[in-house]
């Protein structure tokens, strides 16, 4: 099996599978309609052409930072500049995901697509106009399962996010985690983490967008492998002369900030006010 992943980071995103009216929810992470789109518009395809040349393709995610939701109040005008329905728009904040498609025909599907992601004909976004990436969008094959794919994938959290999870693993370890989302091969698979998903597009005509239902299976979480180094060590010399913080070193449930600063551990080597003074 081939299976192409695809990094998904940035700014914002935001995707939607039963967005109604004046509320534009997002799921989680990313929908398979969404990044069949983007690989559309990444291949120059128009709106009325035929999906045919994505069927058979089996989706997955893989959530590597979360991200935070976010709640945009809407409003707009039309050309005559009378107000429209005021709508709530729903983002995802700060959050990175790897997605994956798996092609049981082999890779010279895959191969097109990763290389129109490289040179996108038209802008790329993440789900909404709204959202462009922070970069390039990385995609690469490996030739696995879908499963084994996303399970063995290094771990694509930025590098920020990496190092402080890492640091406060023995608070939070669950941030260490990742959850996977496959789409099932058996349409009638039931059991407590399957659901159906009405995500599967047939068409973008904007005159008759058609989609169908498919099946999602919740496999569990994952701890991808860092690509970052370790966290500093506590007693690690610290340059200069300044003091340094650290998200350890206060309390989880500090909410004073002046408590956390008059507690806050000062180095050794710090000067003390008399020292200054003087």
């Amino acid at each position: 099996m081939s299976v192409l992943l695809i990094r998904l980071k940035g700014p914002l995103q935001s995707w939607g599978s039963r967005s109604r009216f004046n509320l534009r929810s997002t799921e989680p992470y990313p929908t398979k309609s969404g990044v069949i789109g983007m690989i559309a518009a990444a291949l120059g395809m128009a709106r009325t052409e035929p999906l045919n040349r994505f069927e058979g393709l089996r989706f997955g995610v893989r959530v590597d930072q979360p991200g935070v939701l976010l709640d945009d109040f809407h409003t707009a005008h039309n050309d005559a500049g009378e107000s429209m329905p005021l709508s709530h728009r729903h983002y995802l904040s700060d959050a990175v995901f790897l997605t994956a498609l798996e092609d049981p025909d082999g890779d010279l599907r895959l191969r097109e697509y990763a290389d129109a992601l490289a040179a996108p004909h038209f802008p790329l976004f993440l789900g909404r106009r709204s959202c462009p990436p922070d970069g390039p969008v990385a995609a690469w094959i490996v030739d696995e399962p879908l499963e084994d794919a996303l399970r063995s994938a290094p771990w694509q959290a930025t590098a920020f996010h990496q190092r402080r999870c890492l640091r406060n693993a023995w608070r939070f370890p669950n941030r260490l985690e990742a959850e996977i989302f496959v789409e099932s091969p058996d349409a009638a698979t039931n059991g407590q983490d399957a659901f159906e998903l009405n995500d599967s597009p047939l068409s973008f005509d904007p005159r008759g967008r058609l989609w169908k239902k498919r099946t999602v299976v919740r496999l569990g979480t994952v701890r991808p492998h860092p690509t970052v180094g370790g966290p500093t060590p506590p007693d690690a010399p610290i340059p200069g002369n300044r003091r340094q913080y650290r998200d350890t070193d206060f309390p989880a449930d500090t909410h004073d900030p002046m408590t956390a600063i008059l507690s806050a551990p000062v180095e050794a080597d710090a000067p003390s006010d008399k020292e200054t003074e003087a």
